[in-house]
């Protein structure tokens, strides 16, 4: 161990390597998967639905095992077999998101892990390829440690249990697991807000979540592209009592128009297009100065555009929130750049958390007291 308590760069490795014996050694008894023409999938939420049609894809049929009879009869709509038992001659996979390990403890029959059969198959997570969150750790070993070692010690300590969770693809791993409604939570004691910029709000939920949070909360700004929301937004805003500025549009590097094209998990991939419906700002031109003290963005891979037009007023917060997994990358690029535009010379901490039992919902927060 370091003098700080931390794992070396080499103990880091040594971890990871071990880690990777272990995914590959289970995944040996999941050959079946490569072999099957059908395989069964064990709910159809959104990881299910995205998982169904890269399946489908691939050349394998899904067949779609869900306790709640309108599910079922959802994804028969949606052109899939369904089955009300596990016991088909098929290889199984789950799919649940947040209850994945409760669910594996309780079969009765051999299955695969979500993010096992995404890599033995190599399927798609989120924006990129499965296999490269775990090839993350082999691929960019020293940044993935400067991370580490920037962390406080609570963020150290749940960024290495997801690195080995990529590394094992073995959810079990994440042992500081809590509830996916305390998602946006910062991880920080003593921390004060009372104004909220919201880039990516919704339907009006994080205002919800951080108005029960910090009860001071009397102002925010809210930024989503979907004008079917805003009213939804509006209407929280009213309900609690907060002072709201909204922008049907999106925060980006510049003025521009962008084009959100539409991905096999039901997520976005933001483009620049001359005819986007969708109008795009710097966050600085937006917020013209105004400073917010937690300032939260959760847009569809789109956050190195987010920081780089929104500098000025990022340096300005108390508390800035950024989701890190749409991309492979993004576990390590996007905390690079905080640590970059907001030092700890100037008071800045960095710590992180992770709210779910698959690769999604890492969140990193620079913070000062």
């Amino acid at each position: 161990m370091t003098v700080n308590g931390r794992l070396s760069k080499i103990e880091l490795k040594t971890q990871f390597q071990t880690g990777i014996a272990s995914r590959e050694s289970r995944l040996l008894g999941l050959a079946d998967l490569t072999t099957s023409d059908s395989a069964i999938i064990y709910a159809y939420g959104i990881n299910g639905r995205a998982l169904a049609a890269q399946l489908r894809s691939a050349g394998v049929e899904p067949i779609i095992f869900d306790s709640s009879e309108r599910v079922r009869r959802q994804a028969e709509n949606d052109g899939y077999l369904t089955t009300s038992a596990i016991d088909v001659d098929a290889p199984l996979i789950v799919a649940v998101g947040q209850h994945q390990i409760e669910v594996m403890a309780s079969l009765k029959r051999p299955a695969a892990y979500f993010h096992e059969a995404l890599h033995v198959l190599d399927l798609n997570f989120v924006l990129s390829s499965a296999r490269s969150y775990s090839d993350l750790l082999s691929r960019r070993l020293d940044d993935v440690d400067a991370v580490y070692q920037a962390l406080d010690p609570g963020g150290a300590e749940r960024f290495l249990e997801v690195l080995l969770y990529r590394a094992s693809l073995d959810p079990a791993k994440l042992l500081n697991r809590f509830s996916f409604a305390d998602m946006w939570r910062p991880p920080v004691e003593g921390l004060r807000v009372e104004s909220f910029c919201d880039i990516g709000a919704y339907d009006g939920d994080t205002l919800i979540s951080t108005k029960a949070l910090f009860p001071s909360l009397k102002r925010a700004f809210t930024i989503e592209p979907s004008e079917a929301l805003q009213s939804a937004i509006s209407a929280v805003a009213d309900r609690l009592g907060v002072e709201t500025s909204r922008f049907c549009g999106a925060a980006w590097r510049r003025n521009a128009r962008l084009t959100a094209d539409e991905t096999f998990n039901g997520m976005f991939l933001v483009r620049e297009d001359d005819i986007g419906e969708i109008h795009a700002a710097p966050l600085d031109e937006l917020l013209s100065g105004e400073a917010f003290d937690f300032i939260k963005m959760d847009v569809e891979g789109a956050e190195r555009d987010v920081i780089a037009g929104g500098e000025a007023s990022l340096r300005r917060a108390r508390c800035v929130a950024v989701a890190a997994y749409h991309f492979a990358d993004d576990l390590v690029d996007l905390p690079l750049k905080l640590l970059d535009l907001l030092p700890a010379s100037d008071g800045w901490r960095l710590t992180f958390s992770h709210s779910s039992q698959v690769f999604a919902d890492s969140i990193f927060y620079a913070y000062r007291l």
